[in-house]
């Protein structure tokens, strides 16, 4: 992964707000808005895992992974996220078409506290293109 990692790193290099822990097999993207959430991609195997926060995806194909990495730092992406008191059970990875978010996968937790009060929040990433 790492000449993908120089290539994504390289693109990354155009915009500021946020922050990148990088190593051979991993590159963990923190935005600095409040409403973010970290988005990683870990190389295991002949397999990537994409992560955004608590919701994940499993690519056989790097170039497919290194995109939905890309999808989780646009404003195109969102993340629904259900919680129960203060624990997150729930990630809703979210799409915009024609200015409607559109459910696309959930990851979730098996065993919640299903007795303490629902919250759902919204987050989202925004890096923003340094100026020339």
């Amino acid at each position: 992964m790492t000449n993908l990692n120089k290539e994504m790193l390289a693109k990354l290099d155009g915009y500021d707000g946020y922050e990148i822990d990088a190593s051979d097999d991993q590159i963990t993207v923190s935005c600095n808005n409040p409403e973010s959430f970290d988005v990683s991609i870990f190389a295991f195997d002949e397999q990537f895992q994409v992560n955004f926060a608590g919701w994940h995806e499993v690519f056989d194909d790097q170039e497919e992974a290194m995109r939905c990495f890309a999808f989780g730092l646009s404003q195109q992406c969102r993340l629904e996220v259900v919680k129960r008191g203060k624990m997150e059970c729930s990630w809703t990875m979210q799409f915009l078409q024609d200015d409607t978010w559109v459910d696309d996968s959930v990851t979730g937790m098996f065993l919640i506290p299903f007795w303490r009060p629902k919250q759902i929040e919204y987050r989202f990433n925004l890096i923003k293109r340094k100026p020339c």
